[in-house]
C-alpha cells in the first residue's frame, strides 16, 4: 500500500515560500514528513519571516498538511494556533461540545460530498490549533500487526474510525489524524507492522502521546510482544543491510577475520 502522497509530489514552491525546502529536499523532521505523506498533520512547526496578507510575521507556529484537489493539484495547508475554537459547518453544537470536552475522541457522520454523493467522514478536535478536522476512514492505512499481534478485520476498521483498539496484552491505542504518528496509546512506544508494496515493513513509534488522562501514566512499553516485534524489525533491517555489506570491496593486503 502506498501513502496518500509521494515525496516527489511535494509542492516545492509552497515549501520554498515558507523556508522549508533546502538543497533539493524538505527540511522537516522524518516524523513530520511521514505524517504529511500519510495525509495527517505535522506537529507544530515554527516558521520564521513569513509574508502573509502583506505583513511580515517574524515567527509563526503552525501545523502543516497536504491537500489534493479533485483535479489532482497538491497544495500545502497551514493550520495556525487559533485563540478561539473554530466552527465547522457539518457539526452540531452537541457534536462540538462532545469533542472539545473530550467526552468522545471522534464522531462519525455520513454527509453529502460536493458531487451530491454520500460520504462517511470521521471528525476530531485538534486542541492545539482549536480546529475540527475530518478524514475519510477508508483512506487510513491500518496496521497489520501491533507489537507482533495480528489485528482482526474488525480491529482494523475500528482503528480507521478512530475507535479504541485493545491487544491481548492490555495495550490500548487509537488512530488520531491530528497526531504526527497517527496514534495515541497507553504505552509510550509501539512496534507497528504495515503492508507496503514491497511486503511487510516495521515502524518503531516512540514518544506517543497518552490516550489516558494526565493522572494515569503510560504503562511500560517493553511487553513480551513489543520485544519480539522489535527483534523482528532489527532482523529485517540487518537483512536489508547485507547486500550493501557484500558490495564493499575488501582492503588490499588484508584478510577478513571471522
Amino acid at each position: 500500500m502506498k501513502p496518500l502522497f509521494l515525496e516527489n509530489e511535494l509542492p516545492v514552491d509552497d515549501l520554498v515560500r515558507i523556508g522549508l525546502w533546502k538543497e533539493g529536499r524538505a527540511t522537516l523532521s522524518p516524523d513530520d514528513l511521514r505524517a504529511m505523506l500519510a495525509g495527517r498533520r505535522t506537529g507544530l512547526v515554527t516558521l520564521e519571516n513569513v509574508q502573509a496578507d502583506g505583513f511580515l510575521i517574524k515567527q509563526l507556529d503552525v501545523k502543516l498538511s497536504l491537500n489534493r484537489s479533485d483535479s489532482g493539484w497538491i497544495s500545502l495547508q497551514a493550520h495556525p494556533i487559533h485563540h478561539e475554537i473554530q466552527s465547522h459547518p457539518l457539526l452540531t453544537e452537541k457534536d462540538k461540545k462532545l469533542l472539545t470536552e473530550g467526552k468522545v475522541a471522534s464522531i462519525g457522520k455520513t454527509v453529502e460530498d460536493p458531487n451530491g454523493r454520500a460520504q462517511h467522514l470521521i471528525f476530531e478536535y485538534d486542541a492545539e490549533t482549536k480546529e475540527f478536522i475530518s478524514y475519510i476512514p477508508t483512506k487510513v492505512q491500518a496496521p497489520e500487526r501491533v507489537n507482533g499481534e495480528l489485528l482482526t478485520e474488525e480491529q482494523k476498521k475500528a482503528f480507521q474510525s478512530g475507535e479504541l483498539v485493545e491487544l491481548s496484552d492490555g495495550t490500548s491505542f487509537q488512530h488520531r489524524a491530528s497526531e504526527p504518528n497517527g496514534i495515541l496509546s497507553d504505552r509510550i512506544a509501539l512496534v507497528v507492522s504495515v503492508l507496503m508494496d514491497g511486503g511487510i515493513s516495521y515502524l518503531l513509534l516512540r514518544g506517543l502521546r497518552n490516550l489516558l488522562s494526565n493522572k494515569e501514566p503510560q504503562k511500560d512499553e517493553y511487553t513480551a510482544g513489543f520485544k519480539m516485534a522489535l527483534s523482528a524489525m532489527e532482523r529485517q533491517q540487518a537483512q536489508k543491510d547485507l547486500p550493501n555489506l557484500s558490495m564493499q570491496a575488501p582492503e588490499y593486503g588484508r584478510t577478513r577475520s571471522r
